[in-house]
């Protein structure tokens, strides 16, 4: 693997592009910024047009976690929203919109949880797990889960260009 010129010359590629991003840390150039989004997104396009077998991986990996949504990442996405209403409870600086969308997550994702537990599923049977009905329910929440998600990233983006103007 290191014996590979382009492994060698892509960690040596990768070194230097770290160092003079941690160096732009102090001097603040637009230029070195705007020069890195523009070689990431040059590197990424060539990632997915010569490396397809990786990308094609991802996203056969992507639809089969919305398309078949395992136990386990249900169980801890209810768990998870159980904790964001915690704390949406006792942090009161939240702005009311991200409280409601919080409240709407946990209403949603609880209530489907609660429906699905009463199914009559036996979880460690793979057949019984993938019902219509189970995988139906599981689905609503694997994607309410991810839109509430983005959702986040995107206010969060919002709020903080918001500020910097």
């Amino acid at each position: 693997m290191f014996k590979d010129p382009f492994v060698i010359s892509s960690i040596i590629l990768a070194v230097t592009f770290l160092f003079i991003l941690i160096s732009n840390q102090k001097l603040k150039s637009e230029l070195i910024k705007y020069s890195f989004i523009i070689l990431a997104a040059i590197f990424l396009i060539l990632i997915i047009i010569f490396d397809n077998t990786y990308a094609y991986e991802f996203l056969k990996a992507i639809v089969s976690y919305f398309w078949y949504p395992n136990y386990l990442m249900f169980a801890s996405t209810v768990i998870i929203v159980i904790i964001i209403l915690l704390y949406t409870l006792i942090n009161s600086k939240l702005p009311f919109i991200k409280k409601i969308l919080n409240y709407l997550l946990f209403a949603l994702c609880f209530s489907c949880y609660v429906v699905f537990s009463r199914l009559d599923i036996d979880v460690t049977k793979y057949a019984s797990l993938y019902s219509s009905k189970s995988l139906t329910v599981m689905r609503i929440v694997t994607i309410t889960f991810t839109i509430w998600v983005l959702t986040n990233i995107c206010m969060e983006l919002i709020s903080r260009r918001h500020h910097e103007k």
